[in-house]
This record gives C-alpha cells, structure tokens and sequence, in this order.
C-alpha cells in the first residue's frame, strides 16, 4: 500500500507542476495569469507570487491635484498585502491587447486592459518587464 501512495503523490505533484508552469512558458500567458489571479473569484495569491521574482516592484502612477502624474513603488508583499486590504470589492482585470518585444531572455510587455472595480469600468495600460530563467519565464517589474 506504501508504494501505491508515494506513486499517488508523485503523480499528482507531477500534474500540479505542469499546471502552475503552462502559464509562465511565454511572456504573454505570464501577463495574461496576473489579470486571471487578481480578479474576484480566482485570487490564489500564493500562484500569483509564483509569477515573481522574490526582488520584483510594482510602481502605481496617479494623478495628484495641481502636481501632475506621481509614482509610488512597492515590493511584491507590499503589494499583495494593499491589494487584500480592499478584498471587500469586486474587481475583474481582463486584457485587451498585449504588444510584446523580446530580446536575449529578457521581455518587454505593454498590456491594455479593462477594469472592472464594483461596476465601474475604466481602462488602462500596464508596462511589465520580465526575464527568461530555468526554462520559464519570470516578472521582474509592474508599472
């Protein structure tokens, strides 16, 4: 029964891997993954750092009265822990067009998307940078 088991657990360690990496095998499913795991109803934040370099940043440009565009940069737990402080909301991201460029193991992706927070819907872009290690592919910073 032992070894009936152990194969049991491999097989299924073996099916979660291939579905946590079939999202990170290109540029464009990597991006595509962090609108899907954000959204209401699919948060699983621990798939979502998994998209992540330990290192990554994600910088939010605002508008600020009178001062004009303003950033502010967070680091990935940052980020997890204010986007939950707003859990009580519904919020869906889904893309709407990607323009990728590739160069060396490194990516570049422009990522036009629309928001849906409680109703309201608004568009955006967001300008994600990543980088191709250990057979996959790995963000390194969200603006």
């Amino acid at each position: 029964m032992k070894p009936f088991r152990f194969l049991l657990l491999i097989s299924l360690l073996f099916l979660f891997e291939k579905a946590w990496t079939q999202n990170v095998y290109s540029p464009e499913s990597t991006c595509k993954e962090v609108l899907r795991l954000i959204s209401t109803g699919n948060e699983d934040w621990e798939a979502f750092r998994s998209l992540f370099v330990a290192s990554a940043t994600f910088s939010v440009v605002s508008e600020h009265a009178g001062n004009g565009p303003q950033a502010t940069t967070f680091a990935l737990e940052d980020f997890v822990r204010i986007f939950l402080s707003g859990s009580d909301r519904s919020f869906t991201e889904t893309e709407l067009r990607a323009e990728v460029n590739t160069y060396n193991g490194i990516a570049q992706v422009w990522q036009t998307y629309e928001a849906d927070i409680n109703g309201n819907k608004n568009q955006g872009i967001n300008a994600i940078q990543l980088i191709y290690h250990n057979n996959r592919w790995w963000i390194t910073n969200v603006v």
